[in-house]
């Protein structure tokens, strides 16, 4: 499998991290990724960020009045 860095600044970050760690540069691309996966796997969903926020909207009573379509309009400044 082969895989084409088009990219002249992201090649030369890889090959000066690959030297600074003394490995090649498959090694430093892998090592890079795997970390960014670890990160984002231990990182909460959006929708996991969100259900705080969800839940409380959820827990707040519905007014029972009807909506009033010209003032939301009038804030979007539709018509």
């Amino acid at each position: 499998m082969g895989l084409s860095i088009k990219n002249e600044a992201v090649e030369a970050l890889a090959r000066d991290l690959a030297r600074r760690h003394g490995t090649g540069v498959t090694e430093i691309i892998h090592r890079a990724l795997a970390e960014k996966a670890e990160r984002d796997a231990a990182e909460p969903s959006l929708w996991e960020k969100l259900r705080p926020l969800h839940e409380k909207l959820r827990a707040m009573p519905d007014s029972g009045l009807p909506t009033d379509r010209a003032f939301y309009d009038e804030l979007s400044g539709g018509q």
